[in-house]
């Protein structure tokens, strides 16, 4: 269970620094505030916190501390000033000679979420007054829509027509940048697109055309389709999915744009990049950032009658091929005979016996996973051969996301015949038997209908987040879900029924579903809490956001 607040260590700065913090957000709005007093004011206090976090329906409480100077024996009233809306703060007095107290605020079960509030907490004692600035935070429960953000639920029309999201990455200010692909124009078809809100909700009018960017790959209206994203360090922001470009057919492909939106011409040719593996369809669905600054893509290649491939493809930060990864940059993996197709959906690096690896998982029918060295061989030691296949034994299914513990354990997350499910995988890639039952968790959202987790984040406690759809009722009309578990893979039931939270985007019997999560730290909290990104029916699919508490 989660604690009813959060306690930061104690910082003692400026009112009017705290005030001016925030960037281009304007997220924090403030009491008014007297001035610090001078050394004959006769006392000054300290608050144990600078920051304070209030449940709805909950008390926070902050210790005060009272210093006196000689002679100052007086009691002190204190009060709060410019709360959030719904939140009250109990008197508090402290008689006389005495130091210490304790300040009480309580919100309302109805009080509405904030963002971080800068309050004026008041020490009065006849004509001597102090004062200290408190941020406080009114916040739901876990798993509720944190309704500070935007008031929810974000929806956004990105393109012309249908806009599908696939990904979602965080930037380090906190803003949320949203991929995927729509018709941007009707002579371009179907683009990369880029949507960039705010760190509490908005677009962004600072990137691209009012927070929106779209991008072809000059392949005369040939589809375009971003399936990934991620942020570097330098903010600078790399999107990966696929280019229909003609005698190759779909190929990798790959950008990068400037912090504003605008493609980065020092990279690949002009800011673009593809990647064929042959003569079929290669499309990618995964991308990794690695911490040397090489950028690995993979997803599937199509290779005839064998059928699809694991393929991965490595790149140097310019967009160059790192020819020293597989064959020219390039590897395939030819997981089964039965000419299915095997597609990777997620990476994630893993040290083990202080050697890094890349692992790979998708599947489709199965959970796959293939372990690789550096240079692009298979790591022998995963698996058989560097494969685990047939976790479920299911026909159909396929791992969505994957994490690293912090025991270096794997969890992979995705589907089992349509319901949610999850795994955990050794160093070796031997099922760990003490998650969920016998290494495997499923989750069946709804009873009676299909359900599939999409996306997989893990919290800093080792609780696990599984984003996705369910088909409502007996219908084909989808509602976005989050669904939590504990590290051990029970279903964590403070987050709600079984573990399970499902939010209804779209009105009536249209759909909508999530399709990915990323976790956004907010220090002026401070907490963590998950972006979930997908897309809702309105007269067309819209780009769909919103923030969950944690």
């Amino acid at each position: 269970m989660a604690s009813p607040f959060f306690r930061s260590t104690l910082s003692l700065f400026a009112f009017a620094a705290l005030t001016a913090c925030g960037g281009d957000d304007a997220d924090v709005t403030t009491g008014t505030s007297d001035p610090t007093p001078s050394a004959a004011a006769g006392f000054t206090f300290t608050l144990d916190t600078s920051k304070a976090v209030v449940w709805q329906g909950r008390e926070a409480t902050v210790a005060v501390a009272v210093q006196r100077d000689p002679g100052f024996t007086a009691g002190i009233q204190f009060s709060a000033e410019g709360l959030p809306a719904g939140t009250t703060a109990a008197a508090l007095h402290v008689p006389a000679d005495g130091t210490s107290g304790t300040l009480t605020l309580q919100a309302a079960a109805t009080a509405p979420h904030s963002l971080p509030t800068g309050v004026t907490v008041k020490g009065t004692a006849g004509a001597a007054q102090a004062t200290k600035p408190l941020t406080v935070t009114v916040r739901g429960e876990a798993g509720d829509v944190d309704t500070s953000f935007g008031g929810g639920t974000l929806v956004t029309p990105g393109g012309l027509t249908d806009d599908d999201v696939r990904g979602v990455a965080v930037q380090a200010d906190g803003k949320a940048v949203v991929a995927g692909f729509g018709v941007a124009t009707v002579a371009t078809g179907t683009d990369f697109l880029l949507v960039r809100h705010l760190r509490d909700g908005g677009l962004d009018p600072g990137f691209g055309n009012g927070g929106r960017v779209a991008t072809a790959f000059g392949n005369a209206g040939r589809s375009d389709e971003a399936q990934a994203v991620a942020v570097q360090p330098d903010g600078k922001i790399l999107v990966a999915g696929s280019s229909d470009q003609g005698a190759t057919g779909y190929d990798f492909a790959l950008a990068r744009y400037n912090t504003d939106g605008s493609l980065d011409t020092t990279f690949g040719n002009g800011g673009r990049v593809t990647t064929s593996f042959g003569a079929g369809a290669d499309k990618a669905c995964a991308l990794l950032l690695q911490p040397d600054g090489r950028i690995v893509l993979a997803g599937d290649s199509s290779q005839g009658a064998n059928g699809s491939d694991f393929a991965l493809a490595r790149y140097h930060s310019d967009g160059s091929l790192d020819t020293g990864f597989g064959t020219g940059g390039k590897v395939l993996t030819a997981i089964g005979s039965d000419g299915a197709r095997e597609t990777v959906y997620a990476l994630a690096l893993q040290t083990v016996g202080g050697v890094p690896r890349l692992v790979a998982v998708g599947g489709e029918g199965d959970f796959i996973a293939a372990a690789y060295r550096a240079d692009g061989s298979v790591d022998t030691t995963f698996g058989t051969a560097g494969i685990v296949r047939g976790l479920f034994g299911s026909v159909t299914g396929a791992a969505r996301g994957v994490v690293v513990t912090t025991d270096n354990r794997l969890v992979l997350a995705g589907h089992r015949d349509h319901d949610f499910a999850a795994v955990r995988l050794l160093p070796a890639g031997g099922l760990d038997t003490g998650f969920g039952t016998g290494g495997r968790a499923v989750i069946a959202v709804s009873a009676d209908n299909w359900d599939e987790s999409t996306a997989l984040v893990q919290q800093t406690d080792g609780k696990l987040l599984l984003g996705g759809w369910t088909y409502t009722g007996n219908s084909s009309s989808a509602d976005t879900v989050l669904v939590r578990l504990n590290a051990d893979g029970r279903a964590d039931t403070a987050f709600g029924p079984g573990g399970i939270r499902t939010t209804a985007v779209a009105t009536g019997t249209k759909t909508d579903a999530g399709r990915a999560l990323v976790l956004q730290p907010d220090d002026r909290v401070p907490t963590v809490r998950v972006l979930q990104a997908g897309e809702a029916n309105g007269s067309d699919l819209d780009v769909v956001l919103m923030r969950h508490w944690l």
